[in-house]
């Protein structure tokens, strides 16, 4: 049965609205006029967010030898660039907070999967010189679609790797649409940049992904390498290339992939330990 718009609007709808508020807040960074006052005002908008953003301000995270008391200090202390990718942990963290079961996910395993790519992707983007925050933001929020999916009354669960190698083929032949296509809607309807949604749309084929190929092959080669940490999901190992093609797709040469490899990991092994119920 096809998945339509107004189903996937009616069930993104349930997901935390922080998400919504990442979006805008990666619009905002962008835009070169930007002030501190203007994000603090943002991100306001969610009490939960706001205390967790306080929190990890005064974990070992950011070493900060005094605390942030208010998200003015918050923000303040963590700075512009940190900001973006810490609102991006917490929003992460609040989506894949439940076991897939239809996909045979557990969240640890999602949550996992998701940083991994994310820290990939901004490396990589970094040294092509792309924009390392929509990268992120991608690599993030890619698997958002199989919530949705997982969360569709009467959705048929997926039948593992040996009956269905490709499970993005494998959704698109049970509900019509494929979970990136699904995050695309999502992203769409809350109005985040249209790199980011693009990426995601089309990064399992980015050759054919048009004014997108560049985010699209970042964002397939950071899910590629995601697999090789150990971090793949379930269906999508075979999915993935980390060729010459692929790099030049990016606008990587294979001599910058050690060093922007070893950057995510750097990145991916300080996200992993977050102890996020000791955080204070």
């Amino acid at each position: 049965m096809s998945l339509g718009h107004d189903t996937i609007i009616s069930l993104g709808s349930k997901l935390p609205p922080a998400l919504g508020i990442f979006g805008r807040l990666r619009l905002m960074l962008d835009d070169a006029d930007c002030d501190l006052d203007e994000i603090v005002e943002l991100l306001r908008v969610d009490p939960a967010l706001t205390f967790q953003i306080i929190r990890l301000s005064n974990s070992a995270l950011y070493g900060l030898r005094s605390r942030s008391q208010s998200l003015d200090e918050a923000v303040a202390r963590v700075g512009f660039g940190e900001i973006h990718q810490l609102v991006g942990l917490i929003v992460s963290r609040q989506m894949f907070q439940g076991d897939l079961t239809l996909y045979g996910i557990p969240a640890g395993r999602l949550w996992e999967n998701s940083v991994a790519i994310g820290a990939l992707a901004s490396a990589f983007a970094t040294r092509a010189g792309g924009n390392a925050g929509s990268a992120y933001s991608s690599g993030l929020l890619r698997s958002l679609g199989k919530i949705i999916l997982n969360n569709y009354t009467g959705a048929v669960a997926y039948p593992g790797e040996a009956a269905q190698p490709d499970v993005f083929g494998w959704e698109k032949s049970v509900h019509g649409t494929t979970s990136p296509e699904v995050t695309a809607v999502l992203l769409d309807h809350w109005r985040f940049a249209f790199d980011i949604s693009g990426a995601i749309c089309t990064h399992v084929t980015p050759e054919a992904a048009g004014e997108f190929t560049s985010g699209a092959a970042t964002l397939h080669l950071a899910s590629a390498f995601a697999a090789e940490w150990g971090c793949a999901l379930p269906g999508e190992t075979t999915c993935w290339r980390r060729d010459a093609a692929m790099c030049a797709l990016a606008g990587l040469e294979e001599a910058q992939l050690e060093g922007a490899v070893a950057d995510a990991r750097q990145q991916f092994s300080k996200f992993a330990v977050i102890e996020w119920s000791q955080a204070a």
